[in-house]
């Protein structure tokens, strides 16, 4: 790309150039980012979490008898935990990312914590999907 264009377009975004010259503006749009960013994946987790207790609901509910409800059961009980707490710390790395440079590093410390966890669920439900389908479901009994 030549270097107009490139001028054109920062005019056009109301920057003054792609030196960095205009820094602040640039760290504001850094914290408008990441403040959308951290509302996207606390989105994420909400939706996760939701099916994560409509799962345990159906493994209650008609896997009860299952060879492997326990297991399921357990492995959904820790995907909903290690959810809440990625959700915490989404919250804090929400807070951190607002102040700025000086907390910075405690916003990347906490955002390496949410890939671990955001990963380690992710793990944890493949294992829930493979090992809750089973060959028929049992429905609840109704005694009347």
């Amino acid at each position: 790309m030549d270097n107009s264009y490139l001028a054109e377009l920062e005019s056009m975004n109301g920057d003054e150039d792609l030196s960095g010259s205009s820094s602040k503006d640039k760290g504001a749009s850094y914290g408008r980012y990441a403040a959308k960013k951290t509302v996207a994946q606390g989105m994420m987790d909400l939706a996760l979490i939701t099916a994560n207790a409509n799962q345990l609901r159906y493994v209650i509910q008609y896997q009860s008898a299952s060879p492997t409800y326990y297991f399921v059961f357990t492995l959904i009980v820790i995907s909903i935990l290690i959810q809440i707490a990625v959700g915490i710390c989404l919250i804090f790395k929400g807070r951190f990312d607002l102040k700025g440079d000086e907390k910075r590093i405690q916003a990347n410390a906490i955002n390496n914590y949410v890939i671990v966890g955001v990963f380690l669920v992710t793990i944890i439900n493949v294992f829930i999907a493979a090992f809750s389908i089973g060959p028929e479901a049992i429905p609840p009994s109704t005694t009347t």
